[in-house]
């Protein structure tokens, strides 16, 4: 639970900073390798514990989806999903949120059992081992609250600003003069 949200907060915090258009998508970009790479073969092998018959060849290829390529493939996908204009902007978040996500995954020591950042290329794993693979569970509440802070500071942000008069405003009960 810890690395869900480390992963998560480590594209919330740069995304509370972002213009609105790109908070989502770097938020979602941020989990989606383990949505994906990992959550459906977990979600696949727990299926065929109860008996369903799966094949290892059905479970196996979404842990590219876990790598750089597959996340190039899916944020592509998902982008043309969206009305033209806002296709740029998913695209580049999701692959913002996704590169943050593989670096914090690449620092970690997994004794010996990295990442396959060529995935479907290559399965040779990669990692720098800077890190614990459970070093982040102290960090884990401590950047959750910083993240709730940022976003907190940008919802008073959001909410009070200057009005064209050079008066502060709040948004949400704005006065405008009756005659504009």
């Amino acid at each position: 639970m810890a690395d869900l949200v480390t992963h998560l907060c480590t594209a919330l915090l740069p995304a509370s900073l972002a213009p609105r258009r790109w908070m989502l998508p770097l938020s979602v970009g941020g989990v989606l390798p383990d949505a994906l790479g990992r959550a459906v073969p977990l979600g696949l092998e727990l299926v065929r514990s109860f008996g369903v018959p799966l094949s290892d060849r059905l479970i196996w290829p979404w842990t590219a989806l876990h790598a750089p390529l597959g996340i190039t493939l899916v944020a592509a996908l998902v982008a043309l999903c969206f009305v033209p204009r806002d296709r740029r902007t998913v695209l580049l978040g999701l692959w913002a949120g996704g590169a943050l996500h593989i670096g914090l995954d690449v620092l970690q020591d997994h004794h010996g059992h990295g990442y396959a950042l060529l995935a479907p290329l290559s399965w040779r794993t990669f990692e720098l081992g800077w890190i614990g693979s459970e070093s982040t569970v102290p960090w884990a509440l401590p950047l959750l609250a910083v993240t709730a802070l940022a976003w907190g500071a940008r919802l008073l942000r959001s909410r009070v600003t200057t009005d064209r008069y050079g008066g502060l405003t709040d948004q949400a009960n704005d006065l405008r003069p009756p005659c504009e």
